[in-house]
């Protein structure tokens, strides 16, 4: 069959540009049965090309059915391509591929041809991350129990307390309680929602910013948004992404702070007139549990990291003037409605 490619192809030459493809490689005729396979294909399922060969092709790929192949066969048009995650079998070897099939003609006579690759590895990844997620499920299930309980017990003895008369000290606990809640807040966050997004719309950066800064603590600090744009986002996990900014901004100044909301030619900027970012390398700045100063919690920006990663979106830091002081936040690759 390899000579009928072209009259200028030798087969062995044929043969070894397939095998240098480096997938598995299968050519099946209008009976369904294996034409050719490569050693790849049949590394793949561990067993020889020649036990392969002559084969019918539902006995491999557990996705076809013998007595409805040939309405398979005839669904297919000339040149049409079709990809599928599925799983080819021989014996007890069973692996989980990934196929692309092609109908060709050779000497008019039509075949199909399909690449198979191994997505054992993928399967296996996909598995770890499933399973790393239901980890963080039950972390954040037992953040919300087991850390909010004795919360709620210590707020309701505080205000035991405070019937006898407020005090400096019973400020300063009430205020390290509420740290304590937003750090909770932040860490469901981070645990259950990450990277994820729900169904982007065109929203407003004026008005999703406004309503984040409602919610924020933001004592003498000012907001300006120097935009009327929209963009294309989700409008709930925008509104995180600002309030986690705006906090960040408030908490790291040394007074009353101005922060500034504007476009630029492919995203958004958010731009505060703060003491400055740390010199060097500010990547880590989106780790979680580093924030470059003492106290700080590191998690808020690192929400702000994996709600831009889940749009799509680059997110770079960078002096307000260039001359060490101020932040910005630069967002890029921003689709604007």
């Amino acid at each position: 069959m390899c000579s009928s490619y072209s009259d200028d192809l030798d087969p062995a030459v044929f043969e070894e540009m397939v095998e240098a493809v480096g997938v598995g490689v299968a050519i099946y005729d209008a009976e369904g049965v294996f034409r050719y396979v490569n050693a790849a294909y049949a590394d793949l399922l561990e067993t020889t090309r020649n036990d392969l060969v002559g084969r019918p092709v539902w006995a491999v790929a557990t996705e076809l059915e013998a007595d409805r192949f040939e309405d398979y066969w005839g669904s297919f048009s000339e040149g049409e391509t079709r990809t599928a995650d599925t799983e080819h079998a021989v014996g007890e070897r069973t692996v989980p591929v990934s196929t692309v099939t092609t109908r060709r003609r050779i000497d008019g006579t039509p075949y199909n041809f399909g690449t198979i690759r191994d997505r054992s590895e993928l399967r296996a990844r996909e598995r770890e991350l499933e399973e790393r997620n239901e980890r963080l499920d039950t972390f954040a299930g037992i953040v919300a129990h087991d850390l909010r309980n004795p919360l709620n017990v210590a707020h309701s003895y505080l205000e035991l307390l405070r019937t006898d008369g407020d005090s400096d000290e019973l400020e300063m606990v009430d205020s390290a309680l509420s740290r304590m809640e937003s750090l909770i807040e932040d860490l469901l966050t981070l645990a259950r929602e990450g990277e994820m997004v729900g169904e982007a719309e065109p929203v407003s950066l004026a008005t999703v910013a406004h309503d984040a800064w409602s919610t924020v603590e933001t004592g003498d600090a000012t907001l300006t948004v120097a935009t009327d744009r929209e963009i294309v986002a989700d409008p709930r996990r925008l509104r995180q992404l600002f309030e986690n900014l705006f906090r960040n901004s408030v908490e790291h100044g040394d007074g009353p702070v101005s922060i500034r909301v504007d476009t630029t030619d492919d995203g958004f900027v958010v731009a505060d007139d703060g003491p400055g970012l740390p010199d060097g390398d500010r990547d880590w700045l989106f780790e979680p549990g580093e924030s470059g100063e003492e106290g700080g919690s590191g998690i808020g920006l690192a929400i702000v990291a994996k709600i831009a990663k889940a749009h799509g979106w680059s997110v770079t830091t960078t002096d307000r003037d260039g001359d060490g002081t101020g932040a910005r936040f630069v967002f890029g690759g921003v689709e604007f409605a």
